[in-house]
């Protein structure tokens, strides 16, 4: 793990203060035996408050970094998820049978119908997959019908099936 040298000397400051304090006004005693070394009294006791404090610091560095990442991988989600619900979809379909000189309207955006009945716009994906699904209208001279949008709706094969002249 990469210590800064900042760290270090808080951390070696910390320890001889803690060490100075405990060995010169508290009268404290420490002993550090291993088979390489064998070491007593002040300089024992700044290795072990040295090590616990290392030892406190890197855990919580790895805490932290472990956290960020996290933190950056729910961000990453939420921009991916965000750029999705904005991304445009496209909506085509056919309106059967197809009337002469008519409009198909999404919310605002509005095309001429062309002959053959068929139309084709975009729209933000997050409008089209809402609680409330939008109406596609098609308007003629002199009659309107609409259709509401399901959310399971295949968008690229939208059927609007108008009234039958004469009856409703």
């Amino acid at each position: 793990m990469d210590v800064s040298v900042g760290v270090v000397t808080i951390l070696f400051t910390l320890s001889l203060v803690a060490a100075w304090i405990l060995f010169k006004f508290l009268q404290s005693t420490a002993t550090i035996t291993k088979k390489e070394y064998q070491m007593g009294g002040a300089a024992a006791g700044f290795l072990i408050i040295y090590g616990a404090l290392y030892s406190s610091y890197t855990h919580l560095a790895t805490v932290a970094r472990d956290q960020s990442k996290n933190d950056l991988a729910v961000c990453v989600t939420n921009l991916q998820k965000s750029k999705d619900e904005n991304s445009d979809v496209s909506i085509k379909g056919a309106v059967d049978p197809p009337p002469r000189n008519a409009w198909v309207v999404f919310a605002t955006k509005t095309v001429s119908l062309p002959n053959d009945g068929t139309f084709r716009f975009s729209a933000r994906r997050k409008d089209v997959k809402s609680d409330d699904p939008p109406d596609i209208y098609v308007i003629t001279e002199q009659e309107q019908s609409h259709q509401q949008l399901d959310p399971g709706d295949d968008l690229s094969n939208v059927k609007i099936t108008l009234p039958k002249k004469g009856g409703q």
